[in-house]
């Protein structure tokens, strides 16, 4: 469940790899058939609505599990309206 309060659905996501990974922990997007690995940085960008603001199927997404290694990246989520009100 989405807080309204909080900036609605998100919109999109920015993922940045903070490392390399040994094996595994691959970013996937399985209905597009693309599999990123995780190179220490590299970024990818993905948004999750069309041009008529429906949900785009082919940005479903999974992180394959790490089998060798540690795997670190930073999210930044982008929503619908600002997070932060002002005051």
């Amino acid at each position: 469940m989405v807080n309204a309060d909080k900036g609605g659905q998100r919109v999109g996501t920015f993922l940045i790899y903070l490392n390399d990974v040994a094996e595994g922990g691959e970013t996937v997007f399985p209905k597009v058939g693309l599999s990123i690995v995780p190179k220490k940085g590299s970024a990818i960008y993905f948004h999750y609505a069309n041009e008529q603001g429906q949900l785009d199927r082919l940005s479903v997404h999974s992180s394959l599990p790490v089998k060798k290694g540690e795997k670190w990246a930073a999210a930044k989520w982008i929503r619908e309206r600002n997070i932060y009100q002002s005051y």
